[in-house]
């Protein structure tokens, strides 16, 4: 099922990126909601940098933080700022806050037997 909202949001992102690809917002190091770009590339990209260290001989450290749930986390007025500094503005930056603004979502689960889920979103 494709919603009106996730209509809308597609809309946005084929306006969004380029303008982002455009001010070189985005980094190298950025793999999510870019094209040719996954999770399995991230992991790739930090198993090299990995491998690299450690063949060079040099110490690493690392910090792992687990982000459940992170966007329904995220403050929508620094979103909206940095949207801004990053060219995102008037019109555009408008409809991101109006979008934003007392947003809510809804999963329906069906399942039929234990074996068979169906998930809806609204």
């Amino acid at each position: 099922m494709f919603t009106f909202a996730k209509l809308l949001e597609k809309l946005m992102f084929n306006i969004l990126i380029p303008t982002l690809n455009k001010n070189k917002i985005l980094t190298e190091a950025q793999n999510g909601f870019r094209k040719g770009r996954c999770i399995e590339t991230a992991v790739h990209s930090f198993n090299e940098i990995i491998q690299e260290a450690l063949d060079k001989g040099t110490h690493l450290n690392g910090i792992f933080v687990g982000l459940t749930k992170a966007y329904d986390t995220l403050n929508h007025k620094v979103l909206l700022e940095k949207l801004s500094s990053s060219g995102i503005r008037g019109i555009t930056n408008l409809w991101f806050k109006c979008y934003l603004t007392n947003r809510r979502q809804c999963i329906e689960i069906i399942q039929s037997d234990c074996s068979n889920a169906m998930v809806r979103r609204y």
